[in-house]
């Protein structure tokens, strides 16, 4: 994160475009096996960039977040108000959400941390490891290997640690990661946490969980939509 918390929100014109937007259906994989990451690149592209999009396709507005998972006021925005976001706009239907990856480039190990969330993606468990990657950070930003902390934490939940291990160590998601960091720099980003709503509302930085409600219904409001 590079600016200090209660930044304003403000509107502003903002694009879309570039930002790996991928509204396509959500990934299926089987219960009743390992979730495996395919071998073919870019299979695992088009699953990874799918699998960090959630709610329905239908949704009236759509969140966007862009993210770093060694920011400390992402974890923040996390820890306090995702949870609530989700269930009030994203499980019932009123908003699509995307997550977008920026890494800050005082932050080295941001990087693989994002392949760790991107190859559970292509297995179908972004948002599990997305979850991992916040809670655990104090964890994997300190060790001596990470990558072998994600192998061991995509075996918690599920994933086929042979399929998973080989996608991170041969940066198999790394086009996507580029891709996302070039577009939020053409789109004028410069810090994280960065969320746009609908199409032009900007929240930059953390905020309480209160202004972030207060934004996404002054979007709703706007379209004549129901709050929650």
């Amino acid at each position: 994160m590079r600016r200090a918390p209660g930044t304003r929100i403000r509107l502003l014109t903002f694009s879309l475009l570039g930002l790996g937007l991928a509204f396509g259906r959500p990934i299926e994989v089987s219960a009743q096996e390992p979730y495996v990451v395919p071998a073919d690149q870019e299979v695992v592209l088009q699953r990874a960039d799918r699998a960090r999009v959630k709610g329905d396709s239908a949704a009236p507005i759509r969140i966007v977040e862009i993210s770093d998972f060694e920011c400390p006021y992402c974890r923040q925005f996390h820890v306090e108000s995702a949870r609530t976001i989700d269930s009030l706009y994203v499980q019932s239907g009123i908003a699509r959400y995307l997550w977008i990856s920026f890494p800050n480039s005082t932050h080295p190990r941001a990087w693989p941390a994002v392949e760790a969330a991107f190859c559970a993606g292509a297995a179908g468990r972004f948002w599990p490891m997305h979850d991992i990657m916040f809670e655990r950070l104090d964890q994997w930003k300190v060790a001596a290997d990470p990558v072998s902390l994600f192998v061991q934490w995509a075996v918690e939940i599920g994933i086929d640690a042979e399929s998973y291990g080989h996608c991170l160590r041969n940066d198999v998601t790394s086009p996507l990661q580029v891709a996302d960091y070039d577009s939020a720099l053409r789109s004028g980003i410069t810090s994280t946490p960065f969320f746009v709503v609908g199409d032009s509302l900007a929240i930059r930085g953390v905020v309480s969980l209160e202004r972030f409600r207060s934004a996404v219904d002054s979007v709703l409001i706007a379209r004549g939509l129901e709050t929650p």
